[in-house]
């Protein structure tokens, strides 16, 4: 089964960035950043926390309502996107190669 987010739709939020301030390029180069920094904020989280708060204020809502639970928690704060790499258990000392731990 598919995994549903509670934000909006990537596509739902261009088209609303369009409606109102016109293609994505010039929402870009009207906050000052690259050509394409609002169209690679919308599609790959994590890619700026600040850029996704300035696209939620540019469509008046909370930036949970634009980005759900994927990007944000209900208070506003981003989600990690690091992955966790700790190991959940420790190999044991005679099955090391070296017996020197790292």
């Amino acid at each position: 089964m598919a995994h549903k987010t509670c934000g909006m739709h990537i596509e739902d939020i261009k088209a609303e960035l369009r409606k109102k301030y016109g293609p994505l390029t010039s929402i870009s180069r009207d906050l000052g950043l690259s050509k394409n920094a609002v169209s690679a904020t919308i599609s790959q989280p994590g890619y700026s926390v600040l850029n996704e708060r300035r696209i939620a204020k540019l469509l008046g809502r909370t930036v949970f309502e634009v980005w759900g639970k994927d990007r944000f928690h209900e208070d506003g704060t981003p989600v990690s996107q690091v992955a966790d790499r700790t190991p959940t258990s420790r190999v044991p000392a005679d099955l090391r190669r070296n017996v020197v731990a790292a």
